[in-house]
């Protein structure tokens, strides 16, 4: 495992910076939400945001050129990663498209799609969500029942998906389907593109429990979806879903994340007290913070090390469901220890003159429970490993 970047990795770095520190203006007011003409529309903020991004080299970095990408080397993604998530920039208004479609796309899409699809995702010029879970089919995904029936040169939809993160601003959909009913669960499903303007489509935002509302229930109602929008073979589309899911749970970013988590809750430590005294002061959280820094360290080193094998041109083994299942509960635990920390005061919203640091940390554990869930639950990251890594015989048969 190489731990150093060379020269030209940190002069690619420096540049990077620059450029961060000659974007402020912009980022400012991205954050803001205002759009050219200084009008509120958090919108179109966002999208002028990621089109300057992808002007400036930062966005389809790993991407073929054909297709509007930058081709950079992998330390070059890696560095752009940790640099832009440290910069605490605004996050993309695209990120299933980025980091969970286009990939995909370009590992199993037509020339067709490809072309017709990914310089829009570059520019944000399409918003895309994922159409995957069910209310009977999360954690289960092989079990969806969502169906559809080709019927001449459409695929007529029906059923309902659920958790769709960005579903109420998207544009586009990769929606798996069932499209063989008689086939064993993992045989007889397909990969299609659904236009969320689709006739048919209704969408329904859910509140979750810190207050938010960014994902949602779609309901298909005989919606048409042209056979030309389908990915891969029919009934093939299982493994590419697999696929997808790798792509959505790779990557870096996340320790950077998990950094600025625990740099926060570092600072939380500083300013509330336990027994009268500083919480810094206290011997049991100084343990507990300690601990949490050497778990980030070693998610960075299991990151470093997958990306070591790609330079050598290796596939990478298990390390991605290794590292999802351990920083999501990396992050439910420093959420909850804010908590205890935080004490009585934990309980009050937003409003009230007495919360700390706006009500941050009720809203954070909440958010943190959903990480077990969303990219693939702790439980089947736990049979993948075993099944994977370990060897051992699957827990459950098709």
């Amino acid at each position: 495992m190489d731990l150093k970047f060379s020269e030209q990795d940190e002069a690619y770095r420096k540049k990077l910076l620059d450029w961060l520190a000659s974007s402020g203006e912009l980022i400012s007011r991205t954050m803001q939400g205002t759009d050219d003409s200084g009008e509120r529309n958090p919108m179109q903020a966002m999208r002028d945001w990621q089109k300057h991004l992808y002007e400036a080299g930062y966005v389809g970095m790993s991407w073929p050129k054909i297709y509007g990408g930058y081709e950079a080397s992998l330390t070059e993604q890696v560095i752009a990663n940790e640099e832009l998530a440290r910069a605490k920039i605004p996050p993309s208004l695209n990120t299933v498209g980025l980091t969970i479609v286009a990939p995909t796309m370009i590992q199993h899409g037509s020339e067709e799609q490809k072309q017709k699809y990914l310089k829009r995702i570059l520019r944000a010029e399409d918003i895309w969500c994922q159409g995957f879970s069910e209310p009977g089919a999360g954690s289960d995904l092989a079990s969806l029942k969502t169906n559809a029936v080709l019927d001449g040169d459409n695929f007529v939809v029906n059923g309902q998906k659920v958790w769709t993160s960005a579903g109420h601003i998207a544009d586009m959909c990769v929606l798996l389907v069932r499209t063989n009913r008689d086939a064993p669960k993992r045989e007889g499903i397909t990969y299609l593109l659904a236009d969320m303007k689709s006739e048919g489509i209704t969408i329904r935002p859910l509140r979750n429990a810190g207050g938010g509302s960014h994902f949602n229930e779609v309901f298909f109602d005989d919606v048409k979806i042209p056979k030309e929008n389908m990915v891969g073979e029919l009934h093939g589309g299982w493994a590419i879903a697999r696929s997808t899911l790798d792509n959505e749970r790779s990557g870096l970013s996340g320790v950077v994340a998990l950094e600025a988590n625990f740099k926060r809750l570092l600072q939380l430590t500083e300013s509330a007290s336990i027994g009268g005294e500083p919480a810094i002061e206290d011997a049991h959280t100084r343990d507990q913070l300690a601990q949490y820094w050497i778990e980030i360290e070693g998610l960075k080193y299991l990151g470093y090390r997958t990306l070591s094998e790609q330079l050598k041109g290796q596939k990478p083994g298990s390390q991605a469901s290794v590292g999802k299942l351990f920083a999501s509960k990396l992050r439910q635990a420093m959420a909850k220890n804010a908590l205890e920390i935080v004490g009585p005061y934990a309980a009050l919203t937003k409003k009230s003159p007495h919360v700390m640091d706006r009500g941050r940390w009720v809203a954070g554990y909440f958010d943190s429970l959903g990480y077990g869930i969303g990219g693939g639950t702790s439980e089947i990251m736990h049979n993948v490993i075993a099944e994977r890594v370990l060897e051992l015989p699957r827990s459950v048969e098709d």
